[in-house]
């Protein structure tokens, strides 16, 4: 065999595994997407929280617009259920 014929043998091969590999995705569990939305609703709460703590009434106005938004989230997706979706409005609502 010449050169030219081992090298486009070569990359046929790398051609083949960079094909293979591009079509993996990086999976992740139910359980783990709920607890980084979780999370991040958390967090965005957290900064309305510490945004507005010097002034109550924006603070209750915001807390209830990002409420509004998040129960409009949750219902919309597919990974809770209603009970779920009350259960962490509660949480967040608790939030001080």
């Amino acid at each position: 065999m010449d050169i030219l014929t081992i090298i486009l043998i070569l990359l046929i091969i790398l051609a083949i595994y960079l094909f293979i590999n591009r079509n993996k995705k990086n999976v992740k569990s139910s359980a783990v997407k709920k607890e980084e939305i979780i999370q991040e609703y958390e967090k965005q709460m957290l900064e309305v929280i510490e945004k507005n703590r010097d002034n109550q009434s924006t603070l209750i106005s915001e807390k209830t617009k990002l409420l509004k938004k998040i129960n409009h989230e949750l219902s919309m997706n597919l990974f809770f259920d209603e009970d779920e979706a009350k259960a962490i409005l509660r949480h967040l609502n608790s939030l001080n």
